[in-house]
């Protein structure tokens, strides 16, 4: 197949071309994608005037009278490449998974080459709704056609939603539309090899697998390659099962190694330019590719949303008229659904134009001067939104209508296909495409977005393309937003977001429905998507009255609700996954079935290092930092029995394979084999001269292996506890091992980095493996034998061929060490630990599939269930995770765990703005009261460390890794200044309250003094031996107060550049917060659970507040009055309150729930307010409450970016319907519902863990298992 691109002719097409302007195919006929300009659309329509004879016929009259199979074929060549005409063709790139990274795109062309040369047969390709599936389908067909040789494979498209049943003949259904005769077929069938192009598999709405249904490849069919593409929005998390083919002869066994994937990625800046390049030469037109470039890359965000190939081609059609008028394009905002609005009205505006042209008479003229008196515009969109109500009442969305008028005249489908002189019109101006009988809409979007116009369209009377607004039904069950689950039809959902943005009158039209639900049964439906849409509209709720509200199965995911008054509603099967509901009270709410995304957690008094499950699922053994074993029932999750024997650290659990014993290896150099039967029945087994790592079962139970850092690998029976042998090789620690499935091989791998297999019976060593660049930490077998996975201490994951040794997929999975690796029981999955974290891969891709965040410190185990559905994870912080495997991608965080980190933040003067700079370099402003987005700017590369507005908040400064300060316009953006002159990544950055001056710190220990106003380089202040971690202008702006690493915090007079030093402390902080006029200083040593206050008057530390973590961010309020302090994921209040004559600092709030912590805190000025920025990426606003009582409240003001879910102080007392893990999960995350027993197994809060309890398993070897290494002298010393 040609890898160049295809263009074809310029010329007007033949009538029945109409579909070459879009991506959707019909069943027949011309098979193209052409981008329209107006003459091109007139020519389109002045085609398209005898649409009613246009039908397209396949006949194949030779090959028919003598039955000969190879001319037939050759007449349907012929056939699809005249039909075939593409002017504009960009080969398209993809990436492996939905998941997997933007940097790891292919050319797809390359892929599906490899797909059609290699041994795969199925392969799926996802995309975007107008990525462009079927364009990129009909350009494949037409370079295989255009490669076919007599006797080849030959190329089929397919139409799914065309076909009656896909799902059992395709390969006939699909010849027959072609009219080849059944001889034929059957012959084609049992002789030739075929190429199935399956286009449309979300739009059939086919949940069965074509491969296995159709029984390809199977008595004695030849090999046919089976190629689908599916918009990536239709499918679930666990959607390769509708696709992977099943194994010869084995129909309950997918056969992965018979399946490829490929996910289309949107256009790159380049490939958008080429095609604006081969667009324009189209047509004649007034502007250049240079003017398309700057109108799209000048308005903000558009060139992000013509990434999508679809929306390119509608933006250039319409974006002549977008402009028109406008002078300042950089305010100018579009959206999706307005580039749709502006095409339709363009669209019908040609074929009016057409129509006038044209010397119409008779019914026809009468018609026509009917239409144009209601307005021809308006009575075309009408006609398209009422076929697409049609299409989803009549059809439930199948999108293709077949049509004549003898057998459907009396059809709800003549008011659209019938031969009425004003339907005819109507439709011939519409956006439809037609193959014989068969009609639909052109592209599955825009059937999409005429449906979300039945419910709102667009109201500005200034806009050209605005419609008159329909009146809707008094009753509200009869109103669109009623007629349909819209909460599985998310493009639908997407169109009418967007328009709550735009029309504030339609988003308390959806207000109105909900508060309607309160009092009316009526109206749950209508409830259910307008809470929906709102909540897709980035509407938040926080401290809301949805006292009562009916929405059953809306989808409230990544919702704000802090604060709401949600008592009594009906929420049964609402998905509040990775919601807010923090402080929500939901007293006597319904919530059956309703989703959270997340299990509950197991927490124990010590560190988690070691679980297992047994072979049935029944049980899930967790090893303690203490020396014990709890092992729990997996259904109720209670504690079943404790095991006691281990003085130290159980490192490592197994059970056998009846799970009637379980073997555990210690730190305390032994291992103990227990008999679950029995209450008291444990063997020791003693022989280890170190810590023992790693314990496996052999699949018979007859034999045991364990790893220890004494640099062996010993075999014991397990029957009688007898070492069998002892296995040498490794130069260093042995760190874990594994049996293979059929107990014939061990894997043992060493912190020398070194993979070695033995054979189990006789222990002799056989192939020895090199993992990478750094320790080999943990070894696993895959379930059917085929590949070993190794993690390393360098973050590599790395994938091994245990027959032949040679190495298979490796990537980088972690920053850190891999704790633990494990195989999900049908080899597809790989699960991996590192730090805080928990990942999913897909093994035959090596992308990421899920991230699993919770955890707040090492992750040191992890593993699958039995039944693949969960995963269990250990950890220092004391829990056992559980996490449910089957919603992947629901609430994981995916899209969190890619976020920008927030490195800083700032709030202008007057408090009314806000800045935030990000780890990708990114800044952003938004309105400090309402959270709406403002300016995007681009910092350098790197992190932008430091955002500040100026005294007038006319300009704003960022800085960040690059060394440089760069200061804009804060109206428009627009660059003025780049300050040099660090030689270091700047950390620390501040305007004086006059902006007459900026001042900046940086790693290079220095303070530098820059003019605001001209970026002339003032003072480079000299006196710190570390780098500046703080600065702050006295509030006269006289005076610069810095905090260093060096543990000095210095007052300099800018006028001199003289300093003087107000605290110096012996150790280098993590943080330091200084008060403008430097009375206090907040510091917080490295590592430390201590926030400690100093001033200039004290040697000693006026007063320590301790915390339950590792802090490492402290902020104080400008007032003085407030410290804000964060560790794990949680963030600590403290107020500065007076206890007679003397002041101290009170612990007055928690927050919690910020995933992977906080990064950043600024508070706002002349008001309770903070903004607290995360790791995650999203930014949060809070405002303390000072109650009747006198105590104080946080609320939730606004947040930008989704979101951990939350629950802490929800009240779900009375609630109905709430499952017992549900229950379980919301009083973990601290819901009240009014108990006063908390199970002690799963307790409510997990924030107890601090460096303490690190300290006091930290023994011996364990401080260096915290590290990830061990010396030499330490190794040694301790196998002596």
């Amino acid at each position: 197949m040609s890898s160049s691109l295809y263009q074809g002719s310029s010329s007007p097409p033949p009538p029945i071309s109409f579909n070459s302007a879009f991506s959707d195919p019909v069943k027949v006929g011309t098979q193209s994608k052409r981008p329209l300009s107006i003459s091109q659309s007139e020519q389109l329509v002045k085609a398209r005037r005898l649409e009613d004879v246009s039908s397209t016929h396949y006949e194949f009259d030779q090959a028919q009278d003598n039955y000969n199979i190879e001319s037939a074929v050759n007449a349907l060549r012929v056939l699809r490449l005249r039909e075939f005409e593409q002017p504009v063709f960009i080969s398209p790139m993809a990436k492996a998974s939905l998941q997997a990274p933007d940097n790891t795109l292919f050319p797809l062309t390359d892929k599906v080459k490899d797909f059609l040369s290699g041994n795969s047969e199925v392969m799926l390709i996802l995309g975007d709704s107008g990525a462009g599936k079927s364009t990129f389908n009909r350009h494949l067909e037409n370079e295989l056609w255009k490669e076919y040789r007599s006797g080849g494979r030959i190329p089929l498209f397919i139409n799914l939603p065309a076909l009656e049943r896909p799902e059992k003949d395709l390969i006939r259904e699909q010849l027959r539309a072609y009219r080849f005769l059944e001889l034929q077929i059957q012959e084609l069938e049992q002789h030739r090899q075929f190429i199935l192009i399956c286009d449309g598999y979300d739009e059939s709405q086919l949940i069965s697998n074509l491969h296995t249904t159709n029984l390809l490849n199977r008595f004695g069919q030849r090999n046919t390659k089976l190629l689908i593409t599916c918009r990536s929005q239709y499918l679930g998390p666990d959607y390769r099962g509708r696709f992977v083919p099943s194994a010869v002869g084995q129909y309950n066994r997918a056969a992965d190694d018979l399946f490829m994937e490929a996910v289309m990625a949107p256009f790159s800046k380049e490939q958008i330019e080429e095609y604006v390049e081969r667009y324009v030469p189209l047509e004649p037109r007034t502007w250049v590719t240079k003017d398309y470039m700057d109108k799209l890359e000048t308005i903000p965000n558009l060139m992000d949303l013509v990434k999508n190939p679809f929306l390119l081609t509608l933006c250039l059609e319409a974006l002549p008229n977008v402009v028109q008028g406008k002078s300042d394009l950089s305010r100018l905002r579009v959206t999706r659904v307005q580039l749709y609005d502006n095409f339709v009205w363009h669209w019908l505006g040609v074929n009016k134009r057409r129509l006038q042209d044209n010397k119409l008479s008779g019914d026809k003229l009468v018609a026509y001067e009917g239409l144009m008196e209601d307005g021809f515009e308006q009575n075309g969109i009408n006609f398209q939104q009422d076929l697409a109500a049609a299409i989803f009442q009549e059809q439930d969305g199948r999108p293709i209508v077949d049509y004549t008028e003898r057998r459907e005249g009396a059809s709800w489908k003549a008011a659209f296909f019938g031969l009425s002189p004003d339907i005819t019109l109507l439709r011939g101006a519409s956006l439809l495409s037609r193959a014989g009988t068969q009609y639909r809409f052109v592209h599955r979007s825009i059937l999409e977005y005429f449906y979300s116009r039945t419910i709102h369209g667009p109201v500005d009377s200034s806009d050209e393309f605005a419609p008159h607004l329909r009146s809707d039904s008094s009753d509200i069950r009869d109103r669109p937003l009623s007629q349909r689950n819209l909460v599985v039809e998310p493009s639908i959902i997407q169109f009418l977001a967007e328009r709550v943005q735009l029309d504030s009158g339609f988003k308390q039209q959806l207000l109105a429905f909900v508060e309607q639900s309160k009092v009316d049964d009526g109206a749950t439906r209508a409830a259910a998507n307008a809470i929906t849409i709102l909540v897709k509209a980035g509407m938040q709720f926080n401290g809301a009255d949805l006292r009562g509200i009916r929405v059953p199965g809306a989808d409230l995911s990544g919702g704000q609700f802090d604060s709401a008054q949600m008592q009594e509603a009906d929420l049964t099967g609402v998905n509040l996954t990775g919601s807010w509901i923090r402080q929500a009270d939901l007293s006597k709410a319904r919530m059956e079935e309703v989703e959270f995304g997340e299990l509950p957690f197991l927490k124990e008094e010590t560190p988690v290092y070691s679980c297992a499950y047994s072979a049935d699922g029944k049980l899930l053994a967790v090893g303690l930092g203490g020396g014990n074993i709890n092992v729990y029932d997996t259904v109720t999750w209670t504690v079943t029995r404790e095991l006691l024997g281990h003085k130290r650290t159980v490192s490592a659990i197994a059970f056998s394979p009846s799970g009637q014993q379980l073997v555990s290896g210690s730190y305390d150099y032994t291992l103990s084999l227990w008999n679950l039967q029995e209450e008291s029945d444990c063997l020791i087994l003693e022989g280890h001269l170190s810590i023992v790592n790693d314990v496996a079962f052999s699949p018979s139970g007859d034999q045991v292996a364990s790893a220890s850092d004494d640099k062996t690998v010993r075999l014991w029976d397990s029957h009688t506890g007898n070492n069998i042998s002892v296995l040498h090789g490794h130069t260093k620690y042995v760190q874990s091992v594994a049996y293979s499935p059929d107990g014939l091989n061990i894997v043992s791998g060493g912190l020398e980095g070194e993979i070695r297999i033995f054979d189990s019976h006789s222990g002799h060593m056989g192939l020895v493996l090199k993992n990478g660049k750094g320790a080999a930490r943990c070894v696993a077998y895959s379930s059917d034998g085929h590949w070993i996975a190794a993690g390393g201490s360098d973050g590599e994951l790395q994938l091994w061929d245990p027959r032949t040794g040679t190495s298979g997929r490796q990537w980088r999975g972690h920053e850190s060490d891999v704790r633990a690796v494990d195989f999900s029981p049908d080899s597809k999955w790989i699960a991996s630990s590192s730090l805080d974290m928990v990942k999913l891969w897909d093994i035959h891709t090596g992308t990421l599939v899920s991230v699993f965040a919770g955890h707040c410190t090492f992750v040191n185990c992890v593993v699958f269930s039995p039944n693949g559905m969960q995963l269990a994870s250990g950890s220092w912080d004391k829990t056992v995770r559980l996490w449910d495997v089957t919603t992947i991608g629901a609430g994981l965080d995916l899209d969190n765990y890619h976020a920008d980190t927030i490195r800083s933040m700032a709030y202008s003067f007057d408090g009314r703005s806000l800045i935030s700079g990000g780890s990708s370099g990114t800044v952003r402003l938004y309105d400090a009261v309402t959270g709406k987005p403002g300016l995007l700017l681009q910092c350098g590369y790197g992190n932008a460390n430091c955002v500040a507005f100026s005294s007038d908040g006319l300009r704003v400064a960022t800085a960040g890794d690059d060394g440089f300060v760069r200061t804009w316009n804060a109206e428009s953006g627009a660059p003025e200044f780049t300050l040099k002159g660090h030689t270091g990544n700047i950390v620390a950055m501040t305007f004086s309250p006059d902006g007459q001056w900026i001042a900046s710190g940086s790693w290079d220990e220095t303070v530098r003094l820059w003019c605001a106003r001209s970026g002339a380089p003032g003072l480079v202040l000299l006196g710190h031996n570390g780098g500046i971690l703080t600065l702050a202008f006295s509030p006269c702006g006289l005076m610069v107060v810095s905090g260093s690493k060096d543990g000095a915090a210095r007052v300099w007079d800018i006028g001199t550049g003289e300093s003087r030093v107000i605290v110096n402390v012996s150790y280098g902080p993590q943080d330091i917060a200084i008060s403008s006029t430097a009375r206090q200083v907040a510091l917080v040593k490295f590592g430390s659970t201590k926030v400690e206050l100093r001033d200039e008057e004290s040697d000693e530390p006026l007063q320590t507040l301790k915390h339950d973590g590792s802090v490492f961010l402290v902020s104080l309020s400008p007032c003085g009055q407030w410290i804000a302090s964060a560790f794990d994921d949680v963030m600590w209040l403290w107020r500065l309150v007076w206890r007679g004559a003397v002041h101290e600092w009170e612990h007055v709030l928690i927050i919690g729930d910020f995933l992977n912590g906080v990064s950043s805190v600024a508070w706002r000025p002349d008001e309770l307010e903070f903004v607290a920025g995360s790791q995650s990426g999203f930014v949060q606003v809070w405002r303390l409450v000072e109650e009747s009582d006198g105590s104080f409240s946080s609320r939730l003001m606004w947040s930008s970016g989704r979101t951990a879910f939350a629950a802490a102080n929800a009240v779900i007392a009375d609630v109905v319907g709430l499952s017992e893990t549900n229950q379980r999960l919301l009083k973990q995350r601290g819901a009240k519902d009014g108990s006063e027993t908390i199970d002690d197994n799963m307790d409510e809060s997990q924030d107890d863990y601090s460096d303490e309890d690190q300290d006091d398993y930290s023994d011996e070897n364990e401080d260096d298992y915290l590290d990830g290494s061990h010396s030499e002298n330490q190794e040694e010393s301790d196998t002596e």
